[in-house]
This record gives structure tokens, sequence and C-alpha cells, in this order.
């Protein structure tokens, strides 16, 4: 009876074998993306040695991501992705996961809390903005008394995204060692725990303390996550007012976690069109994953962040700055500049002051948005026994125009099967890998049914791993333009990761499951 199985499993084999050298495609080469983007995915846990990081203040690599402060008083970090650039044509879909947890807290309220940015992708050498309620992105201005405490805002900065535990983030103050503009006369009833956009960077006004990287970076939007009722946010007007909005979360929570599992952010830069080919900047959607695999709660919902931004400039010195005097002056109307650089870098940074916690940030992804989103697979299998696993059904690419009102749908009906590629050497690898040979098998990818089938090695056990990624595809009009380009290198999904787990007891014939074990892109 043993000898019978034996040739089973060798025969099964035989023709296992058979099918890939007959099916399974060739090699190839895709056409580079004509909106030079390609996408970036980084752990950032032990990642000290990746060229494309650096690091201010007191940020550290650490084994479970960056640490941008530890739970103590005064700190102050900030962690720049400033090796790589990003196109902005097409827009931005960001992914990242963040913990706040431990330290002390200061009027019952933890702080301060950190910030995503976008910033001028032609700097080389970006300096982070103020630390404290300015989490590394704003400015802070001062009298002669704090001359020490003045500080530029982030350097050529286009849009920074708050995850403000404290709340200060989003105020105006004028005081002798803090002035930045911002929302005032606002009683409160949720302060704290506040997602706020502010924006670019402004000109110069003056030379009395409104100078270069002191004036600008206004409040656009603010809302807390603690509340659906009260207020607790505020959207600025085309008149330069603030206008109260209300919350309808799906889901309220704070912001801090406290000593639970990471949470992920989701952030889309949506171009905002005003006909078929002519933009004004961006929609912004903010959501939040509190719980894993949870459905992440929508925050910001589409706010349109245009090139010409009317705001006020409302914490003015009477005179100047460089005295000694604690008298304001008048609150002057501004028109901010914000056209979005040709290309974008990105970074974080966060504070702690008398109210302190760990920062910690880590699995950052960047893709465009609607690119093709690939979850990973799991299948087991047993020695010699090739396995076959349908990796397309947990993974989707899009389809449709790209517009907020109706936006493109997402199905693995979407995926152009042509597009498949085993892991690329780097971002910028054109080829496309039907084939790889690991010491653990072979991996062949067969373009016409979407399968992949891996081939033990003879005598093989243990686990073998191997990712791959996917486009969908590009739909021109009947004069050639581009109106669906998702089959465009750029829109090429971040890598997923397939898993065989190979058997040595209990063999009859292959076991095979494919269950989604990443959240999928929003």
């Amino acid at each position: 009876m043993k000898k019978y199985v034996k040739r089973l499993s060798l025969m099964s084999l035989f023709f296992s074998l058979l099918t890939n050298f007959m099916y399974a495609q060739t090699d190839s080469t895709e056409v580079a993306s004509i909106y030079g983007f390609y996408s970036y995915s980084s752990s950032l846990m032990n990642a000290s040695s990746a060229s494309e990081l650096t690091i201010q203040g007191n940020a550290s690599h650490t084994s479970t991501g960056v640490q941008l402060t530890p739970a103590s008083l005064g700190q102050f970090g900030g962690l720049f992705i400033n090796g790589r650039t990003f196109t902005s044509v097409n827009g931005l879909h960001v992914e990242f996961e963040y913990d706040m947890k431990n330290g002390t807290p200061f009027t019952g309220t933890f702080g301060d809390g950190l910030s995503f940015f976008l910033y001028d992708g032609a700097v080389t050498n970006p300096v982070i903005g103020a630390p404290g309620a300015g989490l590394g992105y704003s400015y802070n201005r001062a009298k002669d008394t704090y001359a020490s405490q003045r500080k530029a805002g982030l350097s050529s900065a286009y849009l920074g995204i708050a995850l403000d535990e404290f709340g200060n983030f989003k105020s105006k103050r004028f005081q002798g060692e803090s002035r930045v503009n911002g929302i005032t006369g606002v009683t409160w009833s949720q302060p704290t725990s506040h997602v706020t956009l502010r924006g670019a960077r402004g000109a110069v006004i003056n030379t009395n303390g409104l100078g270069e990287g002191f004036t600008g970076y206004p409040v656009l939007i603010t809302r807390s996550t603690l509340s659906n009722s009260g207020t607790v946010g505020r959207e600025l007007q085309a008149d330069r007012s603030y206008l109260a909005t209300s919350n309808t979360l799906s889901t309220v929570f704070d912001l801090r976690n406290n000593a639970g599992e990471f949470r992920k952010v989701y952030l889309d830069l949506i171009p905002h069109f005003t006909s078929a080919t002519t933009t004004d900047g961006f929609d912004i959607k903010v959501d939040i994953q509190t719980t894993q695999n949870g459905t992440p709660v929508n925050v910001i919902n589409y706010y349109h962040y245009k090139t010409s931004v009317p705001y006020m400039e409302n914490a003015n010195p009477q005179t100047t700055d460089f005295n000694t005097s604690d008298i304001e002056g008048a609150a002057t109307p501004q028109t901010l500049n914000a056209t979005a650089p040709a290309f974008l870098k990105l970074g974080f940074a966060a504070s702690t002051g008398a109210a302190f916690q760990q920062h910690i940030i880590r699995n950052v992804k960047l893709t465009l948005p609607y690119s093709a989103v690939t979850n990973d697979d799991a299948a087991s299998t047993c020695k010699y026994q090739a396995v076959n696993i349908p990796v397309f059904n947990n993974d989707i690419a899009y389809k449709g125009p790209i517009s907020i009102t109706t936006p493109p749908t997402g199905s693995n009906a979407n995926i152009d099967y042509s597009t498949f590629s085993f892991a690329k050497t780097s971002d910028t690898d054109l080829t496309l890998y039907r084939k790889k040979v690991t010491s653990a098998g072979t991996w062949t990818y067969n373009k016409s049914t979407g399968i992949v089938t891996f081939t033990p090695s003879n005598g093989f056990t243990g686990t073998a791993t191997m990712t791959y990624s996917i486009k969908g595809k590009t739909v021109k009009d009947s004069i050639g333009t581009i109106i669906e380009p998702y089959g465009d290198t750029a829109y090429r999904s971040v890598p997923a990761t397939i898993t065989v787990n190979l058997k040595t007891t209990g063999c009859t014939y292959p076991v095979i499951s494919n269950r989604m074990v990443t959240q999928g892109v929003k």
C-alpha cells in the first residue's frame, strides 16, 4: 500500500510539472509610467539603514517602528522619507499605522500628538517645524524675552495633518512665548482628540516677525473624534471665517489607543476636477481604523483644499515681535498660494510637553488613489505535491473615471491578468516575472487562469513565501485620451505575500485556502 501511495504522489508531481511547463507564461516587460510615479512601502521596523529615511530631534529607530518621541517631558522628533519623491498630478493614497501610549496627562489629557505632512519635493534638506503645539509642522513666533522659542514652520510645507491628542494644534495663540494663527473664540465641547488640517507655508508679509516661515500654515478644517454632538469642529470658509461643523462618525473614539494595538490611518488626496481636464487642488479624505480588520471611521470627508485659500493672519503684534511688548495688533486678511508642487515628499513629527506620551509609526505605504490592491494569501500542501493558489480571489483593481461624486468601483474582475508579476528587484523594475525558482521550490503563474502554482523542491519542508503585484486596465476614448489610467505602472499594487506551508504528516491531497490577512485599501 505504501508503494502505491508513493507512485500516485510522484505521478501527481509529474503531471503538475508538465502542466506548468505547458501553461506558465514567460517573463515580459511593461511600459514605464507616463506619470513617473512608483509605489512605496516600508515597515519602518529596524529601518535605520534605509537610505531614503532621515530622522531629526528625539526620534529613533526601534524594532516596532520609528519612535518619534519617548513617553517623557518636552520631547520632539521627526521622520522624513526624504530620499523619495512622488508626483502630485494624480493625487496620493497614504496608509500608516501609529501608536500613542504610556506617559502622563496634564489637566487630564495626554499630549501632544503627531503630524503627517507633505512638502515640496525639490527640498533636499528639510527642517522640521515648531515643537509643542506646532507638532513639527506650523511655526512659533515670540517676543524678544522668549527669542529662543522662535521656530519657523516646516520647510516648503504643502499640507499638514495632525492627530492632535491635546488639541492645541488648531488654536490661535498670542502670548509672549507663543504666537501663531488659528481658530479663536470657540468654547469647545470637545477640544481634545482632534484631526486637523493646516495648509501650506505662507508668503513674507513684513520684517516685524511675519517673515519667511512665520506666516501661512492656516487651519483648514478640524474635527474631534470623541463625539457626534456639541462643538466638535470648524471649517475655513471663503470669507475667512470658520463655520461650525457637526460630526457623523460611525464610531466615536479617542485618538490615543493607550497601549492597545496599532491603529491605521488612510489618507486620500483626490484631484478636484473642475472640468474634464482642469483641476483645482485636491479633495482630502481621512479615515482611521481603530481595531484590526475593522471598518475604518471616516473623520474628514473630502475637504476641498483649493490652490488659493483666503485666511486671516490673526496673531499679529501691534508693531513688531522684536521687542518685549505683549500688545496684539489687528488681524490681516491674506490669501494663501496653495498650488501643489509638481513633486512631493513626506514625513512625520510628534512632540510632548507637560502632557506626554510615546508616539510610534510604522507600515507606511504610498500608492496612487485607486491603485490595485493585493491582499496576502495562504495555502498548505504536502511534500512533493504542487499546490494551485487563486491569488486574485481577494484582490481588487478599479474601473471608472476618477471622481469623488461617482468614484470608480473595485473588483477582482477589473484585474488585468497580463500585468501580474512576482517579486520585482526595485520600485522601478519593469520586468514582469512569471516564474521564480527558489531553494524552497518553483513558483509559476498562468496568465490565462490567474493561478499561481507552487511546486516544492524535492524533500523541502517548512514554509515558503513569495510576493506579487498586479494592475488594473487602461481605458481610452475614441481619440486616444486616457479616461481610466489604472493599467499604468504608477497604479501597480503594493506587493502582497503568498505563504505556503509544507506539511509532513496526514497528507492525502492538497488543502488550499485563500484568506484575506491584510486590511484592504479604502
